[in-house]
């Protein structure tokens, strides 16, 4: 087993919020935001961990902007726009949010007696921003089973949607740039650098709401774990397996 084998043998979902929203989701409710949500959280709050007003949004610095006649044209001149965002359109649409805990948590591995162990932990930098996201933290521990019950759900419901990894872009990252221009809603899963500790698993609804789409998955209580958020920042995961010789 190689080492990039190691590093993706395991992978969690986690919400971290309210205990009460904890709750809520468990029982089987699916609350989806809209992204103009969390774009007006941190214009109006300057909450900057779980806000972020360029959500959805495509950002490029260093613009240059050249003007012509758009008779003869013939150059005007040039405009300079140290930062420039680019809307396409998906801010009234739904997101959900959650944390993939993978193979960028991996820590180390050990070799015992036959039995392979990996260790999974949180790095200071999450550990110290996370539990600001709520006290408490719902674990998935059968993410296959979560998904089939929320695509169920969307079937059911009439209502096309992504799911994905979000990914993290410093400024002009020409990859952002073809994957949006080949799928326009692809946009909502690219944020910025900063945001890389959220490690975020991102559901996105192709349908305009007025605030929120809330859905009813069933209770996910046999395949899900509640626990307190600071207990969970500050433990590691560990996963074993036993190694067998090649006869």
């Amino acid at each position: 087993m190689d080492i990039k084998g190691i590093e993706s043998a395991v992978h969690l979902l986690i919400k971290f919020g309210s205990k009460q929203n904890i709750q809520k989701l468990q029982s089987g409710q699916f609350y989806m935001k809209r992204l103009k949500y969390y774009v007006d959280l941190e214009k109006n709050t300057s909450d900057e961990m779980v806000g972020d007003q360029y959500d959805g949004q495509m950002m490029l610095k260093d613009v240059k902007f050249t003007l012509y006649t758009c008779d003869t044209n013939e150059y005007v001149g040039q405009l300079h726009a140290p930062i420039s965002s680019f809307n396409l359109g998906y801010l009234n649409n739904p997101v959900f949010c959650m944390y993939m805990l993978d193979y960028r948590n991996y820590l180390s591995k050990e070799i015992h007696d036959g039995l392979l162990h990996i260790k999974y932990g949180f790095s200071k930098e999450q550990s110290t921003k996370i539990k600001d996201f709520g006290e408490s933290a719902l674990v998935v521990t059968n993410t296959n089973e979560f998904f089939k019950r929320i695509e169920n759900t969307f079937k059911k419901r009439g209502i096309d949607y992504f799911r994905d990894l979000v990914s993290y872009y410093d400024y002009n990252n020409i990859q952002q740039l073809k994957e949006i221009q080949a799928n326009n809603p692809r946009i909502a899963f690219w944020k910025r650098q900063k945001y890389a500790f959220q490690q975020e698993y991102r559901f996105f609804a192709h349908t305009e709401v007025e605030d929120n789409l809330t859905l009813d998955i069933g209770d996910v209580s046999d395949i899900s774990q509640v626990l307190p958020t600071e207990q969970l920042l500050n433990t590691y995961l560990e996963a074993k397996c036993t190694l067998k010789e090649v006869e």
